[in-house]
């Protein structure tokens, strides 16, 4: 198996030497004269704290974030920071005594730290590495959380969507078989005409994918609709029953596919659609802004399917997916009569 290259730990090198050189460089009031000292302090002795650095958010802190174990990340912190100090001492006393543990003088006498004085100093400054590293740590972890959080609510809503078109499309097609059955009954020849638009429907409903950020072209859904308005002529033999009228471009937009149908359902379940003097008006108005969408029909005397609506109350939900914030549903239920308007900002 090849091994992955990764520019993740010469980046973080690079950004560390750079707060190393940089805070020093920019507080030193002659950084010239100093360089060869801060090539030491900050340079060699920064290099050596990087690889506590890396190795911390490496190793222990992994680990800990799998287990939660605490006292299995202290068990493994404290030999590193005490190891790191021991070294940092070993380069200082064997190589750079003069640069890091000189203190000054005293009189002729030249005054070094003490070992018990670089073992505070750097238990200090190695916990604040550590600490670094935690936080470098948890932040990204808490973006990677985060990033798994939204992916699991987009899978959730994917599944709802999907589970709610299913729905959808099984009240649709029941209906549309009704439809056909209803013409077969009084042996139309305009059942083989019906079939074939039903062919045509199922095959649109089929091409659309359960996504919620999915967008299909609005004069696709209206030629979707108008297929279904078409079944429901067939079966009531009345043209001027349903009227259909669309102002503006529909080619330049795109919409949530079937979201518009369910409407247009429920008007034909519980409205009149076979008298020509109380049709069921259907408008559709897009322009840059919005799109809005009305539907009006007058009611029957008797309710045609028990279920209710079924559809109405799973395409608020659809709508809460893919356009939360976005829309506006109205809704007039009366005795006589029942009106939708849904706007839809793009």
């Amino acid at each position: 198996m090849p091994v992955r290259f990764t520019y993740r730990p010469f980046v973080l090198l690079v950004i560390w030497m750079m707060l190393m050189y940089g805070m020093t460089l920019l507080g030193h009031p002659s950084p010239l004269k100093a360089l060869y000292y801060i090539h030491i302090n900050n340079g060699l002795f920064g290099f050596i704290s990087f690889f506590l650095f890396y190795i911390t958010i490496s190793w222990p802190l992994p680990v800990f974030l799998r287990n939660r174990n605490w006292w299995a990340l202290l068990s493994k912190l404290i030999p590193l920071i005490l190891f790191f100090i021991l070294f940092k001492y070993f380069i200082a006393h064997t190589f750079f005594r003069e640069e890091v543990l000189l203190m000054g003088t005293r009189g002729n006498a030249k005054v070094y730290r003490t070992f018990g004085q670089f073992f505070f100093n750097g238990l200090w400054s190695n916990t604040l590495v550590v600490l670094a590293a935690v936080a470098y740590v948890l932040f990204f972890s808490w973006l990677e959380e985060d990033k798994r959080r939204k992916n699991l609510d987009q899978q959730k809503q994917q599944a709802e969507f999907a589970f709610l078109k299913m729905q959808l499309n099984t009240h649709f097609l029941m209906n549309s078989l009704n439809s056909i059955y209803s013409l077969a009954l009084v042996r139309s020849p305009q059942v083989v005409d019906a079939t074939h638009t039903l062919s045509d429907i199922l095959e649109y409903m089929v091409a659309q994918p359960p996504i919620t950020s999915y967008r299909s072209k609005l004069v696709d859904e209206i030629r979707y609709l108008e297929d279904y308005i078409a079944l429901q002529r067939l079966r009531t033999g009345c043209e001027e029953c349903i009227q259909l009228t669309v102002a503006g471009d529909p080619h330049v937009y795109e919409i949530a596919p079937l979201l518009l149908v369910p409407f247009v359902e429920n008007a034909f379940k519980h409205g009149i659609a076979n008298q020509a003097a109380k049709p069921v008006t259907i408008h559709i108005t897009c322009t840059e802004e919005e799109l809005q969408f009305t539907v009006f029909n007058f009611k029957s005397g008797a309710r045609k399917d028990k279920t209710g609506g079924i559809g109405l109350h799973n395409v608020r939900k659809r709508l809460d997916l893919v356009y939360p914030g976005q829309y506006q549903l109205e809704v007039q239920d009366n005795d006589a009569d029942y009106y939708c308007k849904l706007s839809i900002r793009w």
